[in-house]
């Protein structure tokens, strides 16, 4: 049921239902065959194991819902589809791996946008306390950083590492976003836990 799902071989999933496989039967890595779909975007199959009661709030043994696979992977259709099927706002802001973060850290800008309009909340970090802006900052997504910011994201909030969005943005080379971040108030004079700043990296 899982490599089935996660190729979207639709027929066969229906087939291996109707003989009686179960729908929420994870593999050793706690991938639920609604959380495989998910991940490749095969909306048609996550409708039908979604109908035959998959259960779309159950992460796998590293905190990747169903709702965070589809974002990290920019499928718009199929977060669409999980969260009108009645997901709460409270799995959006978990803090072990949220939604909104991974899209931003892949540069999925309508993800991102389409979250933050659920209620998804753009300040709230991963367990390595990397907020979204600063995921997208460290990977030269200015588009997704300016949205986060225009949705009331920090542009100062450091990481785990002290590391602040401009330094993730420095430090990677990406000129753009560190020109947007220190105009909307980012200080380049602060130091991440080693001590790097920005500068450094020039």
């Amino acid at each position: 049921m899982y490599a089935a799902s996660l190729n979207g071989y639709l027929e066969v999933v229906k087939l291996l239902l109707e003989r009686g496989v179960d729908v929420v039967v994870p593999d050793n890595h706690g991938w639920t065959p609604v959380n495989a779909a998910a991940l490749n975007g095969h909306l048609e199959v996550i409708k039908l194991l979604l109908d035959r009661g998959a259960d779309a709030r159950v992460p796998n043994n590293d905190g990747w819902t169903p709702v965070y696979a589809a974002s990290v992977n920019g499928h718009l259709e199929v977060v669409k589809l999980l969260l009108d099927r009645g997901l709460n706002v409270a799995v959006l802001n978990n803090h072990v791996l949220t939604p909104v973060n991974g899209a931003a850290l892949n540069g999925h800008l309508e993800v991102v946008k389409y979250l933050l309009d659920w209620g998804a909340d753009a300040t709230v970090p991963d367990n390595d306390g990397i907020t979204p802006v600063n995921a997208a900052a460290g990977n030269g997504h200015l588009e997704v950083v300016k949205h986060l910011l225009d949705r009331g994201a920090d542009v100062a909030v450091p990481d785990s590492n002290g590391w602040t969005p401009v330094n993730a943005a420095a430090d990677n080379g990406h000129l753009e976003v560190v020109k947007l971040l220190l105009d909307r108030g980012a200080d380049a004079t602060v130091p991440a836990n080693n001590g790097h700043l920005p500068s450094h990296s020039a």
